[in-house]
């Protein structure tokens, strides 16, 4: 009788481990769910759209510079 209670005890401790490693897990990965409303709403689209035209806009002046400095020395 005292072997079924250890047992029974025993798979009741597994359980409840299992559980918490399995929660501790899950709620670790879990962000509060601002990327992936971000990325639904198109807000994430949107800043990386507005950080290419700037590198965009800089690398035209870059050439714009270039140009007008091998003008002027020809």
């Amino acid at each position: 009788m005292e072997a079924i209670k250890m047992n029974i005890l025993r798979r009741r401790y597994f359980m409840v481990m299992l559980l918490l490693m399995v929660g501790i897990l899950m709620f670790s990965g879990c962000d509060s769910g601002e990327k992936v409303i971000d990325k639904a709403t198109g807000k994430q689209d949107v800043e990386q759209f507005q950080k290419m035209k700037k590198d965009i806009g800089k690398i035209a002046d870059q050439q714009t510079k270039k140009y007008n400095d091998s003008l002027d020395k020809k």
